[in-house]
């Protein structure tokens, strides 16, 4: 039960658990760690009532949870424990176009996951998440501006390890 009172629906926990669970593993990499800190963040809101209605979304609340829990699960990893993320499943496109874009889409996951975890993140909540800046500022506890330059130097890193891959 949050400090409002208010116990989350079924509906609404699920919704939460499902954005919760695709940021934590894309910034983890591997479900079993994905899952605990979804099931932390969980716990965090059902039983300690820190989440405040007033203050915002619980989604907002909810991903900068995810995150902070994410965050520690990789400075407590091993430097060589990570796994890669499962391929994204093809679409029904012919099969070169699906092949092509198959390999783009397993280089760009490569180039997403080898950017630092501060450039990674900032572009899975705008990009993958689809937050607002304003979101995003108060999941990574910044300024609007400073979501704003951080995204554009994340895109700019990322755009130029794609360049070679699209000449």
């Amino acid at each position: 039960m949050t400090s409002d009172g208010h116990f989350p629906s079924c509906d609404e926990l699920e919704a939460l658990s499902d954005s919760g669970f695709a940021l934590a593993i894309q910034l983890l990499g591997r479900h079993e760690d994905a899952a605990d800190v979804v099931q932390d963040a969980l716990c965090k809101l059902v039983h300690s009532g820190h989440y405040r209605r007033h203050k915002g979304p619980a989604r907002v609340w909810f991903l900068k949870v995810v995150r902070n829990g994410a965050l520690d699960a990789v400075r407590r990893r091993r430097p060589n424990d990570d796994e890669a993320v499962a391929n994204l499943p093809a679409g029904t496109k012919p099969p070169d176009v699906a092949a092509e874009l198959g390999e783009l889409t397993v280089i760009l996951r490569c180039q997403l996951e080898s950017l630092p975890v501060a450039q990674r993140e900032i572009i899975l909540l705008r990009d993958f998440h689809d937050l607002s800046y304003g979101e995003i500022a108060k999941v990574l506890g910044v300024a609007s501006g400073t979501v704003m330059s951080r995204l554009h130097r994340a895109r700019n890193a990322l755009r130029q390890r794609m360049n070679k891959y699209l000449q």
